[in-house]
């Protein structure tokens, strides 16, 4: 199994939005991403720590059977989608997969 997590750090205001507005724009969206073939589970939470070591208003966690799935969901045009739309509301993206049994 592949666990994918991502980051991000959202700018003060984006597209007419306040930072928190725009979380919210961003969590409703992610429902968009639900039932793509290569996705196991995905969580989306704008519900950060504050023990987090970094900077982080929403975060995001999917999981793939595989790499090749992990991939597969990067590349389809629905995820291509999403992150189009994330990329102009954040200031910071940060990431890392890893794989677990």
């Amino acid at each position: 199994m592949i666990r994918h997590i991502v980051w991000w750090t959202l700018k003060e205001h984006a597209n007419g939005r306040t930072r928190d507005e725009n979380a919210m724009h961003i969590l409703k969206s992610s429902a968009m991403l639900h039932g793509l073939p290569s996705l196991r589970s995905i969580e989306v939470s704008s519900k950060v720590e504050g023990s987090t070591t970094v900077p982080a208003h929403v975060v995001l966690t999917t999981t793939h059977d595989n790499i090749e799935d992990l991939q597969a969901y990067a590349n389809d045009p629905v995820h291509l989608e999403f992150a189009g739309m994330v990329k102009e509301l954040v200031s910071s993206r940060n990431a890392i997969d890893f794989t677990f049994e």
